[in-house]
């Protein structure tokens, strides 16, 4: 990463004043134990990760990337059997980062503008709370999860609940462009078909095996049609 978020000393101070185990390591990235104590659905966890965020010269308009550094990830996989870090919202294809939440949320979860302390409330906490739950009991959290990748885009897609802007379906694309299944989703977003095999493998309809997403698909599709855009540019490799 070529330049890195500069934190004023105000900033460091409020991090610190309410996690005091997170160093500044140096600029834009942050090292240490977070200790949090959350509950959701009515499930309470205490708990504390080893982490790194490393923020972005572009903060707050770009969300900071979060590593979970202490190994729970590897022996939370190891101990339910997860050979797909994914499972556990993990992209280990860039540097085992976290997917903290689809790109339509982020808009929902940290608007423009907010600072370190959102982030970490708003989404590392949840993340790592996701990750502790997984661990007692072997699933993503008591409030549900989207499918990986691309499906899990479009699920998000069928529920986002804000109207959509031209750049929000060109950043859906690019991420659908970059999924290892794009060329399906390319052909759908040209001829939607819920009775074709669906993109994940299962060689089930896609409207039986993934109900979410392929209303998501079929939205985007009225998103796209609806802005007169051009699919084939949508998903042209740059």
């Amino acid at each position: 990463m070529s330049s890195l978020y500069n934190f004023s000393q105000e900033e460091i101070n409020a991090v610190q004043a309410k996690f005091p185990k997170l160093k500044l390591e140096k600029q834009g990235i942050w090292k240490g134990n977070l200790d949090f104590f959350a509950e959701y659905e009515g499930h309470q966890i205490k708990d504390a990760f080893e982490i790194c965020i490393i923020t972005p010269d572009t903060f707050p308009s770009q969300l900071p990337f979060l590593i979970e550094v202490g190994g729970r990830t590897q022996t939370i996989a190891q101990k339910h059997k997860v050979t797909d870090l994914r499972r556990l919202h993990c992209n280990s294809r860039q540097q085992n980062t976290a997917c903290l939440c689809a790109k339509q949320e982020e808009k929902i979860k940290f608007p423009s503008g907010l600072d370190l302390l959102l982030f970490i409330d708003n989404l590392v906490i949840p993340y790592l709370f996701g990750l502790s739950y997984f661990e007692k009991y072997g699933k993503w959290a008591p409030w549900g999860e989207y499918s990986h990748g691309g499906l899990g885009i479009l699920e998000c897609h069928a529920e986002y609940p804000t109207d959509i802007t031209e750049q929000d379906i060109r950043e859906i694309a690019k991420i659908l462009r970059a999924d290892e299944n794009w060329k399906e989703y390319s052909k759908q977003l040209r001829k939607p078909s819920g009775e074709k095999f669906c993109i994940c493998g299962s060689h089930k309809p896609f409207v039986k095996c993934h109900k979410l997403a392929w209303q998501g698909l079929q939205r985007l599709y009225s998103d796209i049609q609806n802005y007169g855009l051009n699919v084939h540019q949508l998903f042209q490799i740059q």
